[in-house]
């Protein structure tokens, strides 16, 4: 019997606290921006009102790089961080409830509720070939929400990043500050953002009776064609691509895809190459690493204003019905690498987050799958990051091509060659990026 009173009077006391702390949030007159939008990145900072206090959620993959190949080949279970900041203070907001639903081309992979007492939730995933996503963490009995810490992160196994591509991360939060503040649910802001792994593939062509194996991974879509032209010695990439000017604009997009040529070989000796999109010259949107002894690794590099101008031109030109991004590659031209890539691709002034106390230090951000971590906005802004013919000039703030960056004229590719420390994104301890093969060379490593 005592044993009886005692749940009761606390259930009571719970009960109470709830409806409290409800009355409470809701004297604080919430209110909701549009949900931001983003297309085929591995991080997103997408922004949300509180009434007058104003938060950026990121939602980042680590690490940056994961691909279809790296997960089967390697064991690979990426991390993914979803961080709360005040837009003010540039601080983590504490104790937030998130809900979060996960779907690829509109199958839902999980739903569930988690809780970070710091706001700083981590979330491994392990690709397994289940029939449905199992999640393992710590529970709040009040919450029900999973709770991990970045050392012990809430585990999510099951059939996700099996298949590259887009992942789209809706994200719902219903508690900050306090664990048992509930946001009314009519007004729980709600963020909508994308991630994408990467897809392998594996392709052959024949170039002088000699078998060239090419290595394609695709960090938006799957490509559905590939073929090679022997006589112009151009190897041509399609995949799905919706050209609808209105869903583009709405969108924070950057298109990366790379191909693997070994070297030596007919396809390498001139060390250099051109490109197009849908016929259109995007051959200063390539950037070539050719410091690998055994590949030259190509890489389109797409920021959303580009992408934008092939898009009205693919429109004018009445080819928007068809939905195709359709890449060429052949060697000779303007795109030349170098061995090393430092300081390439500053895309913005904005500031870079440090992953583990979440404080921000200048920065830059690389974009597509190369992306640098951060919580500002301007890390995700890459329109006007490059135009298709002239000078590069880059988003967030004033900073342009002529504060260091190196420019190019014509359809001269960026190599950054010239590019010095004043675009560099510091040391290897700064840039979790310098520390992976490539992309380290790309953001400034050694």
């Amino acid at each position: 019997m005592v044993h009886k009173t005692f749940s009761s009077t606390l259930l009571l006391i719970c009960s109470v606290t709830l409806i409290a702390s409800i009355m409470s949030i809701s004297s604080l007159s919430l209110l909701l921006i549009k949900p931001a939008f983003g297309d085929g990145l591995t991080q997103e900072t997408l922004s949300a009102s509180f009434g007058d206090r104003k938060a950026d959620l990121l939602i980042k993959m680590f690490p940056p790089v994961v691909t279809t190949e790296t997960i089967q080949q390697q064991g690979q279970t990426p991390v993914i961080q979803f961080k709360l900041f005040d837009d003010k203070t540039n601080q983590g907001i504490k104790h937030v409830t998130y809900f979060i639903t996960i779907d690829k081309e509109g199958k839902k992979l999980l739903a569930n509720t988690f809780h970070d007492h710091n706001g700083d939730l981590h979330l491994e995933m392990k690709p397994t070939n289940t029939s449905q996503i199992v999640v393992n963490g710590d529970q709040d009995p009040i919450l029900n929400a999973y709770t991990g810490t970045p050392e012990n992160p809430v585990i999510a196994s099951g059939p996700i990043f099996l298949q590259g591509g887009l992942y789209h991360f809706k994200v719902q939060i219903s508690t900050i500050d306090f664990d048992r503040t509930l946001i009314p649910e009519n007004k729980q802001p709600t963020f909508d953002g994308w991630l994408s792994v990467g897809i392998t593939q594996n392709k052959d062509i024949v170039v002088n009776g000699k078998q060239i194996p090419i290595k394609l991974i695709s960090y938006y879509d799957k490509p559905n064609d590939f073929s090679f032209n022997n006589k112009d010695m151009q190897m041509k990439i399609a995949m799905p691509f919706d050209w609808d000017l209105n869903r583009l604009n709405k969108v924070k997009i950057f298109v990366h895809e790379e191909i693997w040529i070994p070297k030596p070989s007919a396809l390498t000796s001139k060390a250099s190459y051109s490109g197009t999109v849908n016929g259109i010259d995007v051959t200063k949107n390539i950037v070539l690493d050719n410091s690998k002894p055994q590949n030259d690794v190509i890489h389109f590099m797409l920021p959303k204003n580009t992408v934008m101008q092939v898009a009205d031109q693919v429109n004018k030109n009445g080819q928007a019905s068809i939905p195709l991004m359709t890449f060429t590659l052949q060697p000779g031209g303007a795109a030349k690498g170098v061995s090393s890539m430092i300081g390439m691709t500053t895309m913005s002034s904005g500031n870079v987050t440090n992953p583990t106390n979440g404080t921000k230090s200048p920065g830059a951000m690389g974009g597509g799958n190369m992306t640098t971590p951060s919580s500002a906005k301007a890390a995700n802004q890459t329109a006007s990051t490059q135009s298709l013919g002239g000078n590069n000039s880059m988003a967030g703030g004033s900073s342009t091509a002529s504060s260091g960056n190196a420019t190019q004229s014509g359809n001269q590719t960026r190599t950054a060659a010239s590019q010095q420390s004043a675009n560099q994104t510091g040391n290897n301890n700064e840039n979790p990026l310098a520390k992976i093969p490539i992309i380290g060379k790309i953001f400034g490593g050694k």
